[in-house]
């Protein structure tokens, strides 16, 4: 059994615009994960979205779920064609950093100047 997620109406809001927003939204995912259902995320009412939102709405998902788990049990209806790049830049960014999590963590902190 699968459940369906009103984007808009789970973050009140046309805009998908902030990472706490992209939390509700991962949160549902999540639930529905772990409990081995699969979620169907429609974004009829988004108006606009933008890259925080996706990197923790999705891309976080990367960090606890296998890709094959993501593709078989996340299904995105009315997702804006607009935003498919933003989207394939977010996955491929969270695959990336997922798989050398510690080595992206050490870069950061040479970059910051941080011991």
């Amino acid at each position: 059994m699968g459940r369906y997620l009103d984007v808009a109406k789970k973050i009140n809001n046309p805009s998908a615009l902030t990472q706490e927003q992209g939390d509700l939204v991962y949160a549902e995912i999540e639930d529905a994960f772990d409990s081995n259902e699969t979620i169907v995320l429609d974004f009829v009412n988004v108006e606009s979205m933008i890259s925080p939102f996706l990197n923790n709405a999705i891309g976080q998902l990367y960090g606890k779920y296998t890709s094959e788990k993501i593709q078989a049990c996340l299904k995105l209806k009315n997702f804006p064609p607009s935003k498919n790049s933003t989207l394939n830049i977010v996955i491929n960014n969270a695959k990336k950093f997922y798989s050398n999590r510690e080595g992206f963590s050490h870069m950061a902190k040479e970059v910051l100047n941080i011991e």
